[in-house]
């Protein structure tokens, strides 16, 4: 049951709720409305006291009772509350996708106002590892900037995509904090200041990371409606649900009071469930009335311990403390539940009763995987007397509806499935074949359960006659302390070969290796050689090929440090035009809000000018003065449509110099990583052309 329940009266959006001791003592609530702006709730606020101190002039808050509403002028992004420095106070964060503002509740006052060209679509506070202080950690557009409680810039890094999750969590063991990390392009990946420690991709855009005990952290994914939730413990994944409905938040609660926390979900359909983390087992669900818009947990009763406070879009608040009592399931999830049952048992029943299903005892599938003709093909073939009907393929997001289901027009022998993955790196795929006898009613299910390498999109092929125009300059070059027959290992795991590569031991190509490839998605040529002296060289025209053999074979050999020199003219020549469209745009912006202020200040002084004649009784004044606001406010909503455009393609440059920059970090790895990144960015900051070429060939 309930231990307390209200209404806010307020349309709330779903994601951005959070809680926070603003005065150190008393619990708020905080919730982004529809309106873009901020709501505060204070339940032991007494209506008409006003804050401790007067309220500055940049003052945003108004108070209304228990309620006030915070003015942000833009749509909120993100919302956060932490501690920072030595007041016990939390401080309230607001992203948008401009800016980042710090503001302390209390005091009615901004404690820090960053502008961010990358946005701020999340936002956390913790102790990372590798710094000596508390951050605010903010995911943007590709990037993610660390501050400190001054607002300057103590770390940045870039992202694959938009950065939409984020944790402080100590991911190895070692007794520091890691950074979590979550974007739309369905990664997850744990780091170590600019160090990668670990990285997987999930079937969906991943919405929220939450740390939960020892070296496990939850979850949650969402694509087109479809909500997925799961639990890893160092890198391996302990279980995940799959949902028709769409997660909105996750968070960590021990709601039965055993001593260990809960992984409590809420999702789109109102429901919020609690699992066991170990093996996500549901012990707690409850139905609200509308959408979920965010669980926190907070002391709202002031008894002294917190409360799990459930917030719906509606702004129905609902509290549940600590070994609230377990709702039974729903009478339609039993009776599935035996009906399942139910089913198997006469499946079993009727296959022990008809006397050919000795018939297939001991069958099996012959498998056969390959890399040609654009694809990972699949071959199976059933026993003899058996046909193969139709076969089911699952991966995690490699198919839009997480299934390929391959059915021949009639049963035959042999089935070859076509498989082609967007990205590089391994992919477990599990099959279910359906076979039989023909003209029998009696089917039988095989499994197979096979993980493909992670280069598998790439086959094996002879040095071409005629290789593609400057490939023999392009690529990476670099020194592995290495022999070639390890290196000549790690590509037979990461392959799918016919014959297995081997390092020449004696004569003229002793300890050479040279292996050439050609992409499945693009038919792109490839080489990857190393001599004797341990000089490797990847020929490639493609700078994010080049980045995953790189760091791969990193991990593979146990490097830490390794500078590589590096020649992607194209690359260049893209980063290059996205400066050169950086620069304008930030050049037409400078001048539009030039133009803007000019227009603005014209406004006020018509504004006074018509109130004159309104209170002169000068109608033709008045007329002229409209006309004239009219004519100004036509051009302030041309010059606004402008600056929109304008800023979404500032947006896109950014990007684009985002990922030309993580690009040039993973041809190296370790202090020469950090120092690409570093360098392209000053040399972005400056506009200087000749450093940001610089630093992309040679670090």
């Amino acid at each position: 049951m309930a231990t307390f329940s209200l209404n806010l009266h307020r349309r709330l959006e779903a994601g951005f709720v959070a809680s926070g001791k603003f005065d150190g003592s008393h619990a708020c609530l905080t919730a982004a409305t529809s309106s873009g702006n901020v709501l505060v709730h204070s339940p032991h606020r007494e209506a008409g006291v006003s804050n401790h101190q007067e309220p500055s002039s940049e003052a945003r808050l108004t108070w209304s009772g228990e309620l006030a509403e915070l003015q942000i002028g833009k749509e909120v992004t993100a919302l956060h509350t932490g501690r920072l420095g030595e007041d016990g106070r939390d401080v309230f964060f607001v992203g948008t996708s401009t800016h980042i503002l710090a503001y302390q509740i209390e005091d009615n006052a901004d404690l820090f106002y960053k502008e961010l060209p990358d946005g701020a679509y999340c936002i956390t506070v913790g102790k990372l590892g590798w710094l000596p202080n508390h951050v605010v950690v903010v995911g943007g557009n590709c990037s993610i900037t660390v501050l400190d409680i001054q607002a300057d810039e103590v770390f940045w890094t870039v992202a694959r995509e938009k950065v939409t999750a984020l944790a402080v969590f100590d991911f190895d063991g070692d007794g520091d904090n890691e950074l979590l990390s979550g974007t739309t392009d369905f990664g997850i990946r744990a780091q170590k200041e600019d160090a990668i420690l670990w990285d997987t991709v999930e079937n969906a855009p991943v919405i929220a990371l939450h740390a939960l005990s020892e070296r496990e952290f939850a979850y949650a994914a969402c694509l087109e409606g479809n909500g997925t939730v799961g639990v890893y413990n160092s890198g391996n994944i302990l279980w995940r649900i799959k949902s028709k409905h769409k997660v909105i938040t996750i968070r960590a609660f021990d709601l039965n009071g055993d001593g260990a926390v809960e992984l409590l979900t809420g999702w789109s359909s109102g429901k919020v469930d609690a699992r066991l983390c170990s093996n996500g087992q549901v012990i707690f669900k409850v139905q609200m009335g509308a959408p979920i818009a965010g669980l926190v947990e907070a002391d709202y009763r002031r008894a002294g311990k917190p409360d799990l406070v459930i917030v719906t879009v509606a702004g129905e608040v609902r509290g549940y403390a600590v070994g609230s009592a377990m709702e039974t399931p729903e009478l339609g999830d039993e009776h599935r539940e035996l009906m399942a049952k139910k089913q198997a048992l006469q499946m079993e029943l009727r296959q022990r009763t008809v006397a050919e299903s000795n018939y297939y005892l001991g069958s099996k599938l012959a498998v056969s995987i390959a890399s040609a003709r654009g694809a990972v093909r699949l071959g199976l073939a059933s026993g003899p007397g058996l046909l193969i009907y139709y076969s089911m393929v699952f991966a995690e997001g490699i198919f839009e509806g997480e299934s390929l289901v391959i059915h021949p027009s009639k049963p035959q022998g042999e089935l070859e499935i076509a498989l082609r993955f967007p990205k590089n790196g391994p992919v477990d795929i599990h099959v279910k074949t359906c076979v039989g006898a023909s003209g029998s009613d009696l089917m039988m299910v095989l499994e197979l359960t096979h993980q493909l390498p992670q280069l598998c999109m790439y086959e094996s092929i002879p040095r071409p006659q005629q290789l593609p125009d400057g490939l023999e300059d392009r690529g990476v070059v670099m020194q592995v302390p290495e022999r070639a027959q390890r290196v000549a290992l790690w590509l037979n795991q990461s392959l799918i070969l016919s014959a297995e590569i081997e390092v020449a031991e004696v004569g003229p190509k002793a300890g050479h290796l040279e292996v050439w490839l050609r992409g499945l998605r693009d038919q792109r040529i490839h080489c990857i050689e190393l001599d004797a002296t341990s000089k490797l060289k990847i020929r490639t025209e493609d700078p994010v090929f080049a980045g995953d053999v790189v760091q791969a074979l990193a991990i593979y050999l146990g490097l830490r440090e390794l500078s590589s020199e590096a020649n992607f003219p194209e690359e260049e020549r893209r980063m290059l035009d996205a400066l050169q469209r950086f620069k304008g745009y930030k050049e037409v912006d400078a001048r539009l809000q030039a133009e803007t202020a000019g227009s603005s200040s014209h406004v006020k002084n018509l504004i006074v000018r018509l109130e004159d004649a309104r209170i002169l009784e000068d109608i033709e004044g008045m007329r002229m003065r409209l006309n004239q606001l009219k004519i100004i406010n036509g051009d302030l909503i041309r010059d606004h449509e402008i600056r929109s455009k304008s800023y979404g393609e500032f947006v896109g440059a950014l990007k684009e110099l985002n990922v030309g920059i993580q690009n040039a970090s993973r041809f190296r790895v370790g202090k020469a990583a950090t120092s690409t990144v570093q360098r392209c960015r000053e040399a972005i900051k400056e506009e200087n052309e000749d450093e940001l070429i610089s630093a992309i060939r040679h670090n």
